[in-house]
């Protein structure tokens, strides 16, 4: 059983009176209404599946309980506080501050202390045991899936859960590139996987359109090459990966910052150097499906407890892993 006991991802309860056309639908009715449309329409099923909600239940799940928590990456916009929760990030909290001058972050909301350093976001050097660990935008940064799940279920407590919010590649700025396969995953568990692929990195600054999830969820994605921005939207302007910067909207010169990013790349896998990139494209049902065959074939210990679609307007989705 897992420490902390949250609905199922349908609440009929809170489904049906969330929306009132819903409220004198019998269950069985409802729970076919949920599979036709829910998914397809971006209906909350749950009261944890959009992430201000999310963060309200585990705030004060950990707080209430003291539980112990770990929180993967926070930067400088922590999920998560508390006496009982610790952070783990890829730089020192001097370093976050220094790297944060100069970009769109919040100094103020930095945590003031990293409990544990790993690069290349290794959590090896995580030498506690967690009731929840926790991670943002995380998931897809992770070269090697396998490796991170195990490194998961080594510091979390039996029962314990790996609680995530996720990147839908189909409303985010990934649309265009396909989703990640199971096969994808093994291999880069087999080669022991450090650092991003350079297709990966190449597709990051070069395959990117729009992040605006609204313009998605309206069937609007921009084009496929050389996306021109329909409107602009607020923090959707450039990537930056390796120190260069590549804007959305088809203006970069490319030939040159494409010279420049391979050039870049070489000295950085030599140098073992951190690089953020996507290297996984999940949708829901494409995550369960590989979580469920990882755990199958024993590659990891971790199993799918929660697992939330993605909200209308949103681009994110809900899933917790929990440790048997």
């Amino acid at each position: 059983m897992p420490i902390i006991n949250v609905q199922p991802e349908l609440d009929l309860n809170y489904y049906k009176n969330s929306y009132p056309e819903l409220n004198n639908l019998p269950d069985d009715v409802l729970r076919e209404h949920a599979k036709r449309f829910a998914v397809e329409q971006g209906r909350s099923t749950c009261f944890y599946d959009r992430r201000e909600y999310l963060q309200a239940v585990l705030q004060k799940t950990i707080d209430d309980g003291h539980l112990k928590a770990l929180e993967i990456s926070p930067w400088d916009k922590p999920f998560l506080r508390g006496d009982n929760v610790k952070y783990f990030e890829v730089m020192s909290a001097e370093d976050l501050r220094k790297a944060t001058v100069g970009v769109k972050r919040q100094l103020n909301t930095l945590p003031e202390k990293i409990d544990f350093v790993g690069a290349n976001g290794n959590l090896g050097v995580v030498n506690e045991k967690f009731d929840i660990v926790f991670s943002a935008h995380v998931i897809e940064h992770c070269p090697d899936l396998v490796e991170h799940l195990r490194q998961v279920g080594r510091i979390l407590n039996a029962g314990g859960l790996y609680v995530m919010l996720i990147p839908d590649k189909r409303y985010c700025f990934d649309y265009y590139q396909s989703e990640s396969t199971i096969s994808e995953v093994i291999d880069a568990f087999a080669n022991r996987q450090k650092i991003p692929r350079l297709a990966d990195v190449i597709n990051f600054a070069y395959t990117r359109t729009h992040n605006n999830s609204i313009l998605h969820w309206l069937g609007i994605h921009g084009e496929r090459y050389g996306y021109k921005r329909q409107p602009p939207a607020e923090g959707d302007a450039r990537a930056e990966i390796m120190g260069e910067y590549f804007f959305d909207d088809g203006t970069d010169p490319s030939f040159e910052k494409f010279s420049h990013l391979v050039e870049k790349y070489a000295e950085t896998l030599k140098s073992g150097k951190y690089i953020s990139a996507h290297n996984r494209k999940f949708t829901p049902e494409n995550f369960r499906y590989i979580v469920e065959m990882l755990n199958k074939i024993k590659l990891v210990d971790l199993s799918i407890y929660r697992l939330c679609h993605t909200i209308w307007g949103r681009q994110e989705f809900v899933a917790m892993l929990e440790k048997k």
